[in-house]
């Protein structure tokens, strides 16, 4: 075999050594797909035509209850507001509660809305706090820039 030959083949194990990683994340992709987030509540990405109006706290993460008539469960659900929003320490101050009756919206639970006024996840009602004030700490910590 001649020099020039294993050069070739040197080149080509080279080449082979650079494609092998791409195709084999391929694969893996194709064959074993990604479970997706594992959010516990549910992934709105929605604009809300409230978060339009005027009195609307433009900039600020909202945590938006929007049950017209407020009944025992409502009740529990803005007790249970106010403790994830004091839950978030120093990011509370980037987090307003607010109260808006509104028939289009969900009346069994509440929503957060992120600071451009799009609906990012509505939590029903009996959703266990301790989850909802990690997820919430999770969002307004990777969306620092945000609010």
């Amino acid at each position: 075999m001649s020099a020039r030959d294993r050069g070739r083949i040197k080149l080509l194990l080279i080449a082979l050594l650079c494609v092998l990683p791409v195709l084999a994340s391929w694969l893996s992709y194709r064959w074993l797909p990604p479970a997706g987030g594992k959010s516990y509540g549910q992934l709105l990405a929605t604009p809300l035509p409230q978060a339009r109006q005027q009195g609307w706290p433009q900039g600020r993460w909202v945590l938006l209850d929007a049950a017209a008539s407020c009944n025992l469960a409502c009740e529990q659900r803005r007790f249970a507001m106010r403790q994830i929003h004091t839950a978030q320490g120093e990011a509370a101050t980037r987090l307003v509660r607010r109260q808006q009756a509104d028939a289009t919206l969900r009346q069994d639970g509440f929503y957060l809305v992120d600071p451009h006024g799009n609906g990012v996840l509505f939590y029903p009602d009996g959703a266990a706090p301790a989850a909802v004030i990690r997820e919430i700490r999770s969002v307004l910590k990777n969306n620092n820039s945000l609010g």
